[in-house]
C-alpha cells in the first residue's frame, strides 16, 4: 500500500515539477497562469512530498521535495530582480506622489458610491480605475477632487479604463492592446508639484486567452518604448511579476517595484498567503516606491486595489 501511494504521489509531483520547469526552456502561453503561481505550486508540491516521505520513506519523494523547494526558492529570487529598496534619503524626503490603482469590477454597481468616497478621501494625485463603468453616475462628484480625467467620455467612448488626476494631463495617448477590448491603455504626462512624470495605465487580458497576453505586453512595451521621463505604470495585468512575458516587459522598460508586492486576487485568499499579486504599480527611477499597499477594503470587487507612495530620488 505504501509503495503504491508513493508511486501515485511521486508521479503527480513529477508532472507538476515538469510543468513548472518548462518556463526555463521557453514561454508557453497555456502555462502563464502557472508561471505566475510558481511559488504557490512549488510549495504545494513540497508539502505533499514531505508528507509522502514521512509516510512511505520514498527516496524519490525526498528528491522531489528538494527540487520543489529549489523551484520555490528561485521564484522568490526572480521577484527580487525587479525590486527596488527605498534608501534612508528616499524615506527622509517623504512621499511626493500618491497613486491608486483599482479594478472595481464592471458589475459592481452597489460599491460605486463607496469607491467614489474612497477616491475623494484618499489624497491621491492620480487614480486609475479599471472596469470603471459603475462610476458613471459619480463622475460629477469626482470632478471636485480630480478636475482632470481620461475615459468615460473624455477622449474615449468607452467607460472601462479611467484615469483621474488632480494635476493637468498633457501629451495624452490612448490605444488598444489587442482586438479583444478597446481603449485598454492610456498615457499622459502629469504636471505634479513635485515634478513632471509619465503615467501609464493598462488592463491586460487573462493569460489563458490563447497568446493574447504575450502579444498585449509586446504592444504595451512598444507603446511605451520612447518614454524617457520618470514613469509609473499601473493596472490589472492578470499575471504575476515572475511570469516570463511580464519579466520581458519589465526588463525592456527597466521598471521596478517594491520587494514584496501585496496579493490582490482573489480577495477571499489575499490574507491567507494563497493570493496572487496580479495588480501592479511599477515605476522607473528617479521615481522610487516608498510603499505599495492594498486598500483597506475590496469595496465589492473581486480584486483588492493598491495605493502607492513615491519619492523622487535625488541624483
Amino acid at each position: 500500500m505504501r509503495k503504491t501511494l508513493a508511486t501515485v504521489l511521486n508521479t503527480l509531483a513529477a508532472l507538476g515539477l515538469v510543468l513548472c520547469a518548462l518556463r526555463y526552456l521557453g514561454t508557453v502561453w497555456p502555462l502563464l497562469l502557472l508561471n505566475s503561481m510558481q511559488t504557490h505550486a512549488a510549495f504545494a508540491i513540497a508539502m505533499v512530498m514531505l508528507a509522502s516521505f514521512v509516510v512511505t520513506r520514498s527516496r524519490t519523494s525526498l528528491l522531489f521535495l528538494v527540487m520543489s523547494l529549489a523551484l520555490a526558492g528561485h521564484s522568490v529570487l526572480m521577484k527580487r530582480e525587479f525590486a527596488i529598496d527605498a534608501t534612508a534619503a528616499d524615506l527622509a524626503a517623504g512621499s511626493s506622489l500618491r497613486i491608486i490603482s483599482f479594478n472595481m469590477l464592471s458589475e459592481n454597481l452597489e460599491g460605486a458610491t463607496d469607491v467614489a468616497d474612497m477616491l475623494m478621501a484618499s489624497n491621491a494625485d492620480v487614480a486609475v480605475v479599471l472596469e470603471g463603468a459603475p462610476l458613471f453616475m459619480q463622475l460629477q462628484r469626482l470632478e471636485a477632487a480630480y478636475p482632470y480625467r481620461l475615459g468615460c467620455g473624455e477622449r474615449t467612448p468607452t467607460c472601462d479604463l479611467l484615469m483621474f488626476s488632480k494635476h493637468p494631463m498633457l501629451d495624452v495617448s490612448i490605444g488598444d492592446l489587442s482586438d479583444l477590448r478597446k481603449d485598454r491603455v492610456m498615457s499622459a504626462r502629469i504636471s505634479a508639484p513635485a515634478g513632471s512624470f509619465r503615467m501609464v495605465a493598462a488592463h491586460l487580458s487573462k493569460p489563458f486567452f490563447d497568446n493574447y497576453h504575450m502579444k498585449e505586453l509586446d504592444r504595451l512595451s512598444a507603446f511605451m518604448r520612447n518614454t524617457t521621463e520618470p514613469l509609473i505604470l499601473s493596472g490589472d495585468f492578470n499575471s504575476g511579476t515572475i511570469a516570463p512575458d511580464m519579466q520581458n516587459m519589465l526588463r525592456h522598460l527597466r521598471l521596478r517595484t517594491v520587494p514584496r508586492e501585496p496579493a490582490t486576487w482573489p480577495v477571499q485568499l489575499a490574507d491567507t498567503g494563497f493570493g496572487v499579486a496580479i495588480d501592479h504599480i511599477y515605476s522607473r527611477p528617479p521615481l522610487v516606491p516608498l510603499s505599495v499597499k492594498r486598500l483597506d477594503r475590496d469595496y465589492g470587487s473581486n480584486h483588492y486595489g493598491l495605493v502607492a507612495d513615491f519619492a523622487f530620488r535625488k541624483p
